[in-house]
């Protein structure tokens, strides 16, 4: 986190100052982005004495980051309001731009980079709308309060013309206004074009992972090249076995019996006190493969994501068995969540204070809004379906039904079903009344047979 003075007059060699410093950040965000595509230590390799050179990359980084944000937003985020607020006009601009994507666009990146930023502006029919933006070309600066205000952000990019360079892009946000400069180095040196915004606040929104910016894998980053070379150096001593030298004793080869040894695999005239044999090392392989096993349990225990392939998670198991087994796991995904969620209230107060602007909507408080989230496991409808009935006359109905998987409103389903008693009961009685009419008309009919057999 850069943090500046609150009073600081902002200056163009502080600007400078602060893109230099976020270029210290460079390197580490690439090496990040590769490990997650794959590019890791053991593909750089080089062969040097080796006689085989293979490269065995198992992606554990992508493994843990994809596994994390599926669990934490498989289901979509929903955002519910307090009696009294309507939201609507705010979450129908969410749904224009399918506001869930980007979230797990945005917690992937949070995922892999430890940190990750959002954009948010006014497109030309002055709708509010957000984009990522790339950690290594943006920026946020905090005034040294212990509250940690923004200051300002940065966002500052290379515009090319086909593959060659043209100029620096450099646009400088505060509370109020947004200053763009075109410069053709990263060093400002003259006045920019300004214009104001209408978002209340400085419209960059910084998510972090943790409170050290680590990545989900970036702590287990040795333990993967050490995985990764364990597994390439098995295979290699597969294919140095198959390539073993051939030791022979007690008598000569020539270049004859070489060629027929190598077309026909035979080998004729030994005489009685030859030897032919390889030369070859032995293999430890359940001790390699233990090694294995421990640096891949290691892998799962310090990045705290389960392997879902492990002979503990069975399909038998019940939902509390698989939730213990799953402790860690959801206890890093709350704090994920706990911050994902304190961005996104800074995007809702950006975007509510947009549209009041604009008379869409009133301001309202964001302490009345609250981000639900969903977790994305497997649940069991039969189990949940029988406290649903131990717990009807404790707990309201909406309550209840909500925890069922299959069910997205469960107000709508409640009004559904008192609709469909409410027309069985009108059926019900109009078939009383039918049967009694009935009945009424055959006596009467029974009783003017009777008194025409009197007459």
């Amino acid at each position: 986190m850069y943090t500046l003075p609150k009073d600081t007059k902002i200056t163009y060699q502080i600007l400078n100052d602060v893109i230099d410093y976020n270029e210290t950040y460079c390197d580490r965000f690439k090496k990040l982005e590769n490990y997650y595509l794959g590019k890791q230590a053991i593909c750089n390799r080089s062969k040097e004495d080796r006689l085989k050179n293979n490269k065995v990359m198992i992606n554990h980084a992508k493994y843990i980051t994809d596994t994390n944000i599926a669990y934490l937003l498989g289901n979509p985020v929903d955002y519910q309001v307090n009696d009294g607020y309507d939201i609507q006009p705010l979450l129908d601009e969410y749904k224009k731009q399918t506001i869930n994507d980007l979230d797990s666009e945005i917690a992937k990146d949070v995922s892999i980079f430890g940190i990750q930023r959002e954009y948010v502006y006014a497109n030309e029919n002055a709708e509010p709308r957000s984009c990522e933006i790339d950690n290594k070309n943006s920026i946020i600066v905090y005034d040294d309060t212990v509250e940690h205000n923004k200051l300002f952000g940065l966002i500052y990019r290379p515009i090319k013309a086909g593959d060659k360079f043209k100029y620096w892009d450099i646009m400088f946000f505060d509370k109020k206004k947004k200053v763009s400069y075109k410069c053709y180095s990263k060093r400002l040196t003259k006045n920019g074009e300004e214009e104001l915004h209408s978002f209340g606040d400085v419209p960059m929104i910084e998510y972090k992972n943790n409170p050290e910016y680590l990545g989900d894998f970036e702590s287990v980053i040795s333990l993967i090249d050490a995985y990764n070379l364990l597994q390439s150096d098995r295979v290699n001593d597969k294919e140095q076995l198959v390539d073993a030298i051939l030791c022979m004793y007690g008598f000569d080869f020539n270049d004859d019996q070489a060629d027929q040894l190598r077309e026909n695999r035979m080998i004729a005239s030994i005489p009685a006190d030859g030897k032919v044999e390889y030369l070859v090392k032995t293999l430890q392989e359940n001790d390699v493969d233990v090694l294995r096993q421990n640096i891949e349990n290691d892998i799962h225990k310090i990045s705290m994501v389960p392997n879902m392939s492990d002979q503990n998670f069975v399909g038998n198991s019940s939902g509390v068995a698989i939730r213990y087994k799953l402790l860690g796991f959801e206890q890093n995904i709350k704090n994920k969540e706990r911050y994902m969620e304190k961005g996104l209230m800074e995007r809702f107060k950006l975007y509510n204070h947009f549209l009041a602007t604009k008379s869409m909507m009133g301001e309202i408080p964001v302490e009345e809004v609250d981000a639900v989230f969903t977790r994305n496991l497997p649940s069991n409808d039969y189990e949940i379906s029988q406290m649903i009935n131990n717990l009807s006359d404790v707990v309201d109905s909406e309550t209840l039904i909500s925890q069922l998987s299959f069910i997205k409103d469960a107000n709508e389903v409640i009004e559904a079903k008192t609709k469909e008693k409410e027309e069985n009961m009108e059926r019900f009685d109009l078939g009383i009344s039918q049967n009694h009419n009935s009945d009424e008309e055959e006596k009467s009919e029974n009783e003017k047979i009777e008194n025409e057999e009197t007459k």
